[in-house]
């Protein structure tokens, strides 16, 4: 497939009408297909027959994929030119060896369960980033979160009234939801004033516990942790 002089034929009125002619027939190979397919019932005698609709099919499309070659240079994204490509000529051996693999198949997974039994479970870890900003302009971060909460808040799909964004807090809230916590850095009125962040390993998960029993003080580093610190990035502001 593909073995063309594309010189010689790209974007000639031949190769032209030779792909619309083979976009035409495989239009008509995938009908036919379809509609052969949707008459079956799956019975024993229909593993031949779909197997002889999809040969066709493949052809349909192999020669619709080698003539938008001729007149392009380029493929369609068919996955017809992959060195391991499926022939409809292995679908019946493919069937008959289905039960066997479904057998392996459920060996596989009995033993695959068990062996995540008995694995020891990955590591955790705990990652606290703090990031430190000075507050030149209020009323600026008021604005740019009253936009970041206008930007994301669809009056279509949300029954409640529109959010009045009228104090500080309320506007870095808004400019967090929207953006993550890097938004702040670009936010008008502030300026960064240092980050750090820090990566532990975890003593306990927040997931292994209902939120109302989260700990009062989750970023509160104990004195173990100089030995639970496994890598710490300090940015100091430009």
């Amino acid at each position: 497939m593909f073995e063309f002089d594309v010189a010689d034929t790209q974007w000639t009125d031949e190769a032209r009408e030779s792909f619309r002619t083979a976009a035409a027939e495989l239009v008509e190979a995938i009908r036919q297909h379809s509609a052969a397919l949707l008459e079956m019932a799956g019975a024993d005698a229909d593993v031949e027959a779909i197997a002889e609709a999809g040969e066709q099919l493949e052809a349909a499309a192999t020669a619709y994929a080698d003539m938008q070659f001729e007149f392009t240079g380029t493929v369609p994204p068919l996955g017809l030119d992959e060195e391991d490509d499926y022939s409809y000529e292995d679908f019946e051996a493919d069937e008959s060896d289905e039960s066997s693999e479904d057998d392996e198949d459920s060996e596989s997974a009995e033993l695959s369960e068990s062996s995540e039994e008995a694995a020891e479970p990955g590591a955790t870890v705990t990652v606290l980033h703090r990031a430190d900003f000075v507050v030149t302009d209020e009323l600026a971060v008021i604005q740019a979160g009253k936009e970041a909460y206008y930007e994301s808040w669809d009056p279509a799909e949300d029954s409640e009234d529109a959010v009045d964004v009228a104090d500080l807090g309320e506007a870095l809230q808004q400019i967090q939801q929207a953006g993550g916590v890097e938004a702040l850095a670009d936010t008008p009125g502030l300026v960064s004033a240092g980050a750090t962040t820090w990566v532990l390993e975890a003593t306990d998960l927040l997931d292994e516990r209902e939120p109302d029993e989260w700990p009062d003080s989750p970023f509160a580093l104990g004195e173990d942790t100089p030995q639970r610190l496994m890598y710490r990035l300090d940015e100091v502001a430009s």
